[in-house]
């Protein structure tokens, strides 16, 4: 087969070209300057308000998530306050306790006959 007797060869530049230009009507082939300077200017500016508002929004997240750790920590001390004031009213409960057992043990050996 000689390169002459292809299709698009033998349609010449007219017919090149309007190939080309079929494509790009369909959608097939979409050069990037064929997109307007406004639209290209409005698209960008729509994604930039949007970055803007993802930004915004991860940072109102962060500082949501830094205060609801220090209030964790702060819930965190105030139970270990609560446990540690039970533990200590539970020491002095046995304490006294104990007391008060050594006190009968000493009565009783002393009334013994």
């Amino acid at each position: 087969m000689e390169w002459t007797q292809i299709p698009v060869v033998q349609l010449g530049a007219l017919g090149v070209l309007l190939a080309v230009l079929w494509l790009v009507f369909r959608g097939h082939l979409v050069p990037a300057t064929l997109v307007p300077r406004s639209t290209l200017e409005d698209v960008r500016a729509d994604r930039d308000a949007r970055l803007a508002e993802a930004n915004a929004d991860a940072a109102e997240w962060r500082d949501l998530y830094r205060r609801e750790c220090e209030a964790h920590e702060l819930t965190r001390k105030a139970h270990a306050e609560e446990v540690r004031a039970a533990l200590l009213a539970s020491t002095e409960g046995a304490q006294v306790a104990a007391a008060l057992l050594a006190e009968i043990r000493s009565r009783q050996i002393g009334a013994s006959p």
